[in-house]
């Protein structure tokens, strides 16, 4: 099992202030008109608009050697499919993991969607399954079934894509889905059906995940609550005789500094402009209505006095800062490039090879990551004796230890 890093696609505006602030990149800023980052206030016709500075990002993300991009799914921001089918053309190795809502598709649109994308890309579609947030999330965007039959209907919607994509003549009887013989035909078939990721803490998500992911996604928080949950979904996934397939990835942002005090420093500037904006009320108002996994998180961390940025540390530089003040995915390694490569070791340790990780902006700290971070991660390739060049590195994944 190998380490990979993935960097994330902004759909719904930069984040180098606070979400909303005028000085930020895109036009998701509370005032257009007004706003000075670049791209913040541009027309649909104009010859560069808010895809170019994402094109700028997933490019980055290429040329410092990240595995792939991830896009989230917001009702608020852009749409992943499209924007990776974009970004697709203007890449040659990058994956996109699309985050997207079973309830939104069919089983074989999808289907044909993805096998149209991977035959185009060269199989660089990775499908990360979500369930969308709270029902009244749900309710606002016409999805009416309840969160625990959300998860049913998933399960059922990957068995007949898997079904569609495998079988010559696929049948099926479900409770949301029926088939009567309809496969993927010829060309359709040539690439491999993308990798799926899942999330979520509920009883249904971890369903999910034990039957049909490839890989389970969790946010970074204590890391004894990371270790029990992956011994939870390779004990689940023992029913399925796939305790030795599933893998397990990370989400969490960075701040990233040549030294631990210059990191502090950034995430105390993010803390204060939080609380001047009042975004730390919005955080508490919002986590009543988020899905049972945020809330859940939100009260552990952060339902607790708080004076300043530093009583939201809950391990040597893992800060829960951003949850508190409205920013997802809500925790982040802060420090040195030292402190958070140890970061990371430790949570690879524990059996973690995907990790989804950012800081803001997205485009100069993809630079940081790749020129600081990723170098260590890989392996060294020694010369020979009669050769006074330096060891060069390559492009090889270190191997972690918690999946061997």
């Amino acid at each position: 099992m190998t380490i990979e890093f993935f960097a994330r696609l902004p759909l719904h505006g930069e984040t180098q202030f606070i979400p909303g602030d005028n000085r930020n990149r895109g036009d998701w800023n509370r005032s257009p008109a007004e706003s000075t980052g670049a791209v913040s206030n541009f027309a649909i016709d104009d010859d560069f608009t808010y895809i170019d500075y994402l094109s700028q990002v997933a490019r980055a993300a290429e040329i410092n050697r990240f595995s792939g991009a991830l896009l989230v799914n917001s009702p608020f921001g852009d749409e992943p499919w499209i924007i990776s089918s974009v970004l697709a053309r203007e890449t040659k190795k990058l994956r996109y993991v699309n985050a997207f809502h079973p309830g939104h598709f069919s089983p074989w649109q999808a289907a044909q969607m993805a096998a149209s994308f991977q035959r185009s890309t060269g199989g660089r579609l990775v499908w990360n399954i979500i369930q969308g947030g709270s029902d009244a999330i749900q309710r606002a965007i016409g999805e009416n079934l309840p969160h625990d039959e959300r998860y049913e209907r998933a399960i059922e919607f990957l068995d007949m894509v898997k079904g569609f994509w495998e079988t010559e003549s696929f049948h099926y009887d479900g409770k949301y889905y029926q088939a009567h013989g309809g496969a993927l035909r010829g060309p359709q078939r040539k690439a491999p059906i993308p990798l799926i990721c899942s999330a979520g803490t509920s009883e249904g998500a971890r369903q999910l995940a034990a039957k049909h992911a490839d890989y389970y996604l969790m946010l970074a928080e204590d890391p004894a609550i990371v270790a029990a949950n992956i011994a939870d979904i390779r004990e689940r996934a023992k029913a399925y005789g796939r305790e030795e397939h599933i893998r397990f990835g990370l989400s969490v942002d960075v701040i990233l500094r040549e030294t631990d005090e210059q990191a502090f420093g950034e995430a105390k500037r993010f803390f204060h402009e939080g609380v001047k904006a009042g975004t730390v009320k919005l955080a508490a108002d919002f986590s009543k209505i988020a899905s049972d996994t945020n809330r859940a998180r939100y009260e552990r961390y952060n339902g607790k006095e708080v004076r300043d940025f530093d009583d939201l540390f809950i391990a040597p530089n893992l800060w829960g800062g951003f949850s508190y003040i409205g920013i997802p995915p809500g925790f982040a390694f802060v420090g040195s490039y030292d402190s958070v490569e140890r970061k990371i070791r430790e949570f690879a340790d524990l059996g973690i090879s995907w990790f989804f990780i950012n800081g803001y902006p997205h485009l100069e700290e993809i630079y940081r990551l790749g020129e600081h971070i990723i170098p260590r991660f890989r392996q060294r390739r020694e010369t020979p004796a009669n050769d006074e060049q330096p060891a060069l590195l390559v492009n090889a994944p270190i191997q972690a230890r918690g999946n061997n």
